[in-house]
């Protein structure tokens, strides 16, 4: 189902990903066997620098993500599962849990809001009997700019907040 034009203006960025993660064996191992490059690979016990400091990666993890420039999660969802048709299932119980995650981010989050799945996504997921993780945030607008090609105007973040109540 093709996304309203006012819905779809409240989308910021919407992304996905697929992997496994903390298991013991090779990240290359996953890879032969499931005949795909992964996006990114961690492995246990590296070293890498967050922020100026050094720590050892705490677990391994391989994994594929979306690089669709769609604001509809079931279109990154479907090309990561287009992706996957080349595996055999079931995966190795080595490997863990196989997950999906969603990023979504939006400058509304209220009732009725938030990214929904298509049937043959949710079919898709469950036939890798993969979990499916969430991360869903709101971001607050700053400004009373207007919303996509709607003419509405956003209603300053400081308008709830004691600041100016002018919203135009």
């Amino acid at each position: 189902m093709a996304l309203s034009e006012f819905y779809e203006s409240t989308i910021l960025k919407v992304g996905a990903t697929f992997g496994f993660g903390d298991f013991a064996c090779p990240p290359a191992e996953i890879t032969t066997r499931l005949r795909i490059d992964p996006d990114e690979v961690i492995v246990k016990g590296e070293k890498t620098t967050l922020k100026g400091r050094v720590f050892e990666r705490p677990f391994s993890s391989w994994g594929i993500s979306s690089t669709c420039e769609s604001l509809d999660v079931n279109d990154h969802l479907r090309q990561l599962l287009k992706r996957l048709e080349v595996v055999n299932v079931p995966f190795d119980p080595l490997w863990g849990e196989p997950s999906f995650g969603v990023l979504w981010k939006c400058n509304y989050l209220y009732a009725g809001t938030g990214p929904f799945y298509d049937p043959d996504v949710l079919q898709g997921i469950s036939r890798y009997a993969a979990a499916l993780y969430q991360d869903i945030y709101q971001v607050d607008e700053e400004d009373s700019g207007s919303i996509g090609k709607t003419g509405l105007k956003r209603i300053p973040k400081a308008w709830f907040f004691g600041g100016s109540k002018d919203a135009t």
